[in-house]
């Protein structure tokens, strides 16, 4: 019987032979990308797939479609003019006391602004020992202590184990959570790395220049590891040195650099310090590695990072990440440090320094809003950083607590020129002067919109007669005179406008809020009256009787002490220079008492 099985005939407008499927024009991809750079293209695919944990042909894919990506993906938030959160932390790593307790957390944060202009990008420094509330979720749901144990307790399940988080991103996964419900942005994406992620990615530039501002000594750099699980406990300490000025830096001694903060120099020896210092480190490597030599220790740096570093973010969203960010000028990023100078202090009042044994750093507004308002806010429309407006910040509030030196270096970081005018007459309410006579109109309405009120516009002054040589408002510029309502607000002791705006990730002003998609040509919009207040529910109001948490402090107006946090252990670091070892401190001294703020 004849066989009746048809054959499909090929279409005349099919032109590509039949032996060309997908699989082989990725796999030709491969060999044309590797033939056309070489040795170095073949090296580069290789360290990215072991880095991303992905094959080398999924590498050339995501390199080929670069740019394209679903809606969550960096590509498209960046097309839209999404503000995109990464955070980056430090840690010891396997073999060092403290494994997985972040030593370095910073939020690099980018702002892109469309139409082939550069995006802002601002750097922002977390202190270590910050005392919050980590979401382990689970019936305990909440537990306090330092930020730096959110990491290691969902990367490891020390101190506490979370219900929620777990497995290879666990880590990086609660940390993020727990920045989100302190800064009210959204963090995208984590990248953490250890200490020998860190040398190695120095040591394979060959090494990195910095010019460090300060000459310090500590004397009480650990030499080794104190825990117990270490193959060899070295519990002594070293004494190590900078000078002021310029310094090349291999790998160990930009760690050492970087993570020194027991300095006899008080401007060096603290944790806000050490911020600033590895923002300076984190600067120079990326000078190093997008240098014309730099680009040629690119696959070393990738494979040099290896098994050392965890991230969740996608071998596409990176690419996408250094095609918008590889051409900005690193001089133009913003260096914020949440530190002792703005928005925290060190253990001392209202708390009392008998409560605090170790070091621990508490916010003045425990419900987060006033930083939550300020990093929102942090992107000032680069139309009004353009006008250069003069403002003098002078401090109404009445209650000597060095407001207007505050909010003119949080404002500086902003990129705004802004001055300490010193103290003025006593102010019920903020006030936003404008002097300019509508040159620096954008400003002040930025200004006004920030805290809440409405600009007053007065006649400029004349140059000939200044009305006090430090109070006195720039000619022809802007006056921030901060009030009473402003400063209860920043210590928490009334609900505020920070509170109002900082809800929900929302209330930034002139865009670039967590999440949400902005104009990419903004305008600043007329000032806005103080919203109403509303409580900001940031953590339980009920005390915990978990092990190490902070049992509802008592508000800022009193002197009671809260229950003492259980110490927690802390990272220890690797060699240091050279000295003769010594026994290392067995209890941390208690720090120096701050007056306490009445309301």
């Amino acid at each position: 019987m004849a066989d009746t099985t048809r054959r499909r005939r090929r279409s005349s407008y099919d032109l590509a032979p039949t032996w060309l499927t997908r699989g082989r024009v990725v796999l030709a991809c491969v060999v044309l990308v590797v033939g056309l750079v070489g040795g170095y293209g073949a090296r580069l695919v290789l360290s990215l797939a072991h880095l991303f944990g992905e094959s080398p042909i999924s590498v050339i894919t995501d390199i080929i479609h670069r740019g394209s990506g679903g809606a969550g993906s960096i590509s498209n938030k960046f097309a839209n003019g999404q503000r995109v959160n990464i955070a980056l932390y430090g840690y010891g790593g396997n073999g060092h006391d403290g494994a997985y307790l972040s030593d370095s957390i910073m939020v690099v944060s980018i702002q892109p602004r469309g139409d082939g202009n550069p995006p802002q990008i601002a750097e922002i420094s977390i202190p270590r020992d910050w005392f919050v509330p980590i979401p382990i979720g689970g019936s305990q749901k909440t537990y306090y202590s330092r930020v730096n144990e959110a990491y290691s307790i969902g990367q490891s399940g020390l101190p506490v184990s979370s219900a929620q988080y777990g497995g290879d991103h666990g880590g990086g996964n609660l940390a993020d959570a727990t920045l989100s419900n302190m800064l009210g942005i959204h963090i995208d994406h984590f990248v953490g790395l250890d200490f020998t992620a860190f040398k190695s990615a120095v040591d394979s530039v060959g090494g990195i220049d910095i010019n460090v501002e300060h000459t310090f000594t500590d004397n009480n750099y650990p030499r080794g590891e104190c825990d117990p699980a270490a193959k060899v406990i070295d519990c002594s300490v070293e004494t190590i040195h900078f000078n002021a000025g310029p310094q090349h830096m291999d790998g160990a001694t930009a760690l050492i650099f970087a993570r020194s903060r027991e300095s006899s120099d008080p401007r060096e020896g603290t944790n806000f310090a050490r911020n600033k210092r590895q923002q300076l480190v984190l600067s120079a490597i990326k000078k190093k590695v997008l240098s014309v030599g730099g680009l040629r220790n690119l696959p070393d740096l990738l494979n040099s990072l290896g098994d050392h570093v965890k991230t969740d973010l996608p071998l596409g969203d990176a690419l996408a990440l250094y095609d918008l960010v590889k051409n900005v000028d690193t001089g133009t990023f913003e260096h914020v440090s949440i530190d002792d100078t703005n928005f925290i202090y060190e253990c001392g009042p209202p708390y009392g320094t008998a409560s605090c044994p170790a070091a621990y750093e508490y916010p003045y507004d425990r419900s987060f809003g006033t930083v939550q308002h300020f990093v929102q806010n942090l992107f000032v429309p680069p139309s009004t950083i353009s006008q250069h407006a003069p403002i003098s910040v002078q401090d109404g509030t009445g209650r000597n607590q060095g407001a207007s030196k505050r909010w003119a270096t949080l404002l500086t970081d902003t990129g705004l020129v802004a001055g300490d005018g010193g103290s003025t007459r006593l102010s019920p309410t903020t006030q936003v002067v404008d002097s300019s006579g509508g040159r620096y109109s954008a400003t002040a309405s930025w200004l006004a919109q920030y805290f809440g009120v409405q600009v007053t516009t007065v006649p400029a002054p004349s140059p000939a007669a200044p009305t006090s040589p430090k109070a006195a408002a720039p000619v022809g510029g802007i006056t921030l005179v901060l009030g009473q309502d402003e400063e209860r607000a920043f210590y928490g002791t009334s609900a505020g406008a920070y509170e109002a705006q900082s809800g929900g990730y929302a209330g930034s002003v002139g865009g670039g809020g967590g999440g949400t998609a902005t104009v990419l040509h903004h305008t600043p919009p007329p000032a806005t009256p103080r919203p109403a207040p509303t409580s900001a529910a940031t953590a339980p109001s009920t005390p915990t009787t978990t092990p190490g948490t902070l049992l509802n402090p008592p508000p800022l107006s009193t002197t009671t002490s809260a229950p003492s946090p259980s110490p927690s252990p802390t990272a220890a670091g690797s060699p240091g220079a050279s000295a003769s070892p010594k026994a290392r401190p067995s209890s941390t001294p208690k720090p120096t008492a701050k007056p306490t703020p009445t309301p």
